[in-house]
């Protein structure tokens, strides 16, 4: 073993929510087969504005279980999840994602007044050379909480994916498809 994978290694077993380099794969699985939940399939594209393909667009993906949590002793720290990996975009633009289907935070928190309970989503940080980085929070078109107007105007206002389901049983499969603009000269 190299110096370098010794001391990677090393690293990441000694900070447990530390990131390994971006993978270079245009496919992620997240969780173990045992992972609880409903799996979940997204197939993806990165696109340009005209609908260009980006490849090699870097996609840091997280999420919370199926309980809700971002990590067994701290509910809500999103940036060491416990469910949460890297890929990049094929030469066509297009990612598949597997993973279970995320549960919805257990607390509410307190919007515009109004404690509100937060719609289950999937974290996508992208990013692409000469491209504008986008985060996004993709949900889930059959989530209850979506019919708030609250969340309704957050979707269109912050153009947030919305995630269609199709497939029954143990298994879901949806599209997304996400657009990022260029950099501003």
């Amino acid at each position: 073993m190299s110096a370098t994978v010794a001391l990677s290694a090393l690293l990441l077993s000694a900070f447990p929510g530390a990131q390994a380099p971006p993978a270079a794969s245009s496919s992620l699985t997240l969780g173990t087969p045992e992972e609880p939940g409903t799996r979940l399939i997204v197939n993806g594209v990165v696109v340009g504005p005209g609908g260009q393909p980006i490849a090699g667009a870097r996609l840091r993906v997280y999420q919370t279980d199926v309980t809700g949590r971002y990590t067994p002793e701290r509910p809500m720290d999103e940036p060491h999840a416990r469910l949460a990996g890297w890929l990049r975009t094929d030469a066509q633009g297009r990612f598949v994602l597997r993973t279970i289907r995320p549960g919805g935070y257990r607390k509410p928190v307190l919007l515009n007044g109004r404690k509100r309970k937060i719609p289950a989503h999937i974290h996508l940080d992208i990013t692409a050379a000469g491209y504008a980085h986008r985060k996004l929070q993709a949900v889930f078109a059959d989530d209850a909480l979506l019919q708030d107007p609250y969340w309704k105007d957050w979707v269109v206002r912050l153009n947030q994916p919305v995630l269609v389901l199709r497939g029954s049983g143990e298994t879901a499969v949806t599209d997304l498809a996400v657009t990022l603009q260029p950099l501003r000269p």
